[in-house]
């Protein structure tokens, strides 16, 4: 089974200038958004692990399955009332197994951490990552028209996000929850933009089996969260966002490799979902197997919570995947991906995005050589940036000063990268963009919008390969639905 890539990403320079530095990063396996198969649940024997996640009947958990967890031998950690799935730890597979039956629980399967991001892979200098467009200011702060490093950034151009800064209100008042590596809070455009009092951790260190000590959401080790957070929104200092008025929540379900536990996404969508989130960003996956029945019914939990999320009013915008999968096959020049599922990108009601991206600054809206894609599982395409050519041909966003990327206590540098994990958040600033502007806030209606107005690069829609096409944020603003 697939094991996932990478989203390039490469330290620039700091505001305004100093010598620029390169640092190729690994970043999300995402997705391969393949929709989970009808199985039937194999009473199989489960691996050895340090947490079993039950499904177990709706609401509080109860003294019965309290007490069987106890007289095995395990210890509950969390539960989740709305789903009945409840984590357990300290359990031998065998009298985890043995719970399947007992006090309702249906399904027992072990909790695996997942390889979700990758760590360095390379590093280089950028020579020359920007080229210059006439016409933009640098002098004034905080108008995104006057952010230093938009010149370079081709992706607010050929999505029409800058035209909409003007006409829209840039997302003022809306709310994206991003279910990441965490957020470098004190960068100096996501200062003032991410809720403190919301934001919250999912993840923990490896030695914490208990989970005692959740692994702090402003500590972003890898960067990754931090540089998708500052394409939603910004300070519009150095680096322009989609919509610059919207405000970010942290929910933090990666730890400081980049990996995470099932339960840990599982729980940071749920958590969103409870809070109010009309808007999720994750730009993050796994790969689960077709052919494991255990997986199988690990699939089936991401689906309820999927389902959780979409009832309660959740539009879950996720990375399609850097794999190179054309969904309606499920093949790529790497292999086979038909015997595998990813999560979440591959899960109903979600919105899986591919990337597009140019090569030496031209035809910017190809599919990129690393892009899932196809109208069988990638819904629509954003600017991701492409690793075939130029630097230009990249995504700027910003450097946590945490990750060893960028200098230590530097809150001003910036990165350039390339992912499908660069392409997700701009269609979920471009979600929050029509939330704030529209009285029609349901999922439904915004993912309409955003599909109805997206640019057709081959001129149809749906397109065996676009699907819905590309993003056209000022194009959406405009769409009555979203009026």
């Amino acid at each position: 089974m697939p094991a996932g890539n990478f989203a390039r990403m490469v330290i620039i320079r700091r505001l305004p200038a100093v010598a620029a530095m390169a640092l190729a990063l690994a970043a999300c396996s995402d997705s391969a958004p393949l929709s989970p198969a009808a199985h039937t649940t194999v009473q199989q024997p489960l691996p050895a692990a340090a947490h079993y996640i039950l499904l177990g009947p709706t609401g509080p958990v109860s003294s019965a399955l309290k007490a069987a967890v106890t007289a095995a031998g395990g210890r509950i950690l969390r539960s989740h009332a709305g789903t009945g799935l409840v984590l357990v730890a300290g359990l031998s597979p065998k009298a985890a197994a043995a719970l399947r039956g007992t006090a309702g629980v249906t399904m027992v399967v072990a909790d695996k951490v997942r390889p979700f991001l990758h760590g360095p892979i390379a590093m280089q200098r950028v020579s020359a990552p920007f080229r210059a467009r006439s016409g933009r200011s640098s002098t004034v702060r905080g108008n995104p028209d006057s952010a230093y490093f938009l010149p370079s950034q081709w992706n607010m151009a050929v999505t029409g996000a800058d035209t909409a800064w003007a006409s829209t209100t840039q997302g003022a008042g809306s709310v994206v929850y991003i279910l990441d590596t965490g957020v470098d809070t004190n960068h100096i455009d996501l200062k003032g933009k991410v809720s403190q009092s919301l934001s919250t951790s999912f993840a923990y260190a490896p030695t914490d089996t208990d989970e005692v000590n959740p692994l702090p959401f402003w500590h972003d080790t890898v960067g990754h969260g931090t540089f998708v957070s500052s394409l939603i929104t910004s300070n519009s200092l150095g680096v322009a966002a989609v919509a610059p008025a919207a405000t970010l929540v942290m929910v933090r379900v990666l730890d400081d490799d980049g990996s995470g536990s099932d339960f840990s996404i599982i729980s940071g969508i749920l958590y969103a979902a409870d809070a109010g989130a009309t808007i999720v960003n994750a730009s993050l996956g796994g790969y689960l197997s077709r052919t494991d029945p255990d997986d199988l019914d690990l699939a089936d939990f991401y689906q309820r919570v999927a389902d959780y999320a979409a009832a309660k009013g959740v539009l879950f915008v996720v990375a399609s995947g850097n794999e190179g999968v054309n969904t309606n096959t499920g093949v790529s020049t790497s292999g086979s991906y038909l015997d595998s599922l990813e999560v979440p990108g591959g899960l109903r009601n979600t919105i899986s995005v591919g990337a597009t991206g140019p090569v030496d600054s031209l035809n910017f809206d190809t599919i990129t050589s690393y892009s899932n894609f196809g109208k069988a599982g990638v819904g629509m395409f954003a600017p991701g940036g492409t690793v075939d050519g130029v630097d230009y041909d990249l995504v700027t966003g910003a450097c946590s000063s945490y990750s060893g990327i960028c200098p230590a206590g530097q809150e001003n540098y910036y990165a350039i990268g390339a992912g499908t994990s660069f392409a997700s958040p701009m269609v979920a600033g471009a979600a929050a963009v029509l939330e704030a502007q529209s009285a029609n806030t349901a999922p439904a209606a915004i993912k309409g919008c955003l599909f109805s107005s997206a640019h057709e690069p081959t001129g149809t829609r749906p397109d065996v390969n676009y699907n819905n096409g590309r993003l056209a944020v000022n194009a959406a603003s405009k769409v009555s639905a979203c009026q």
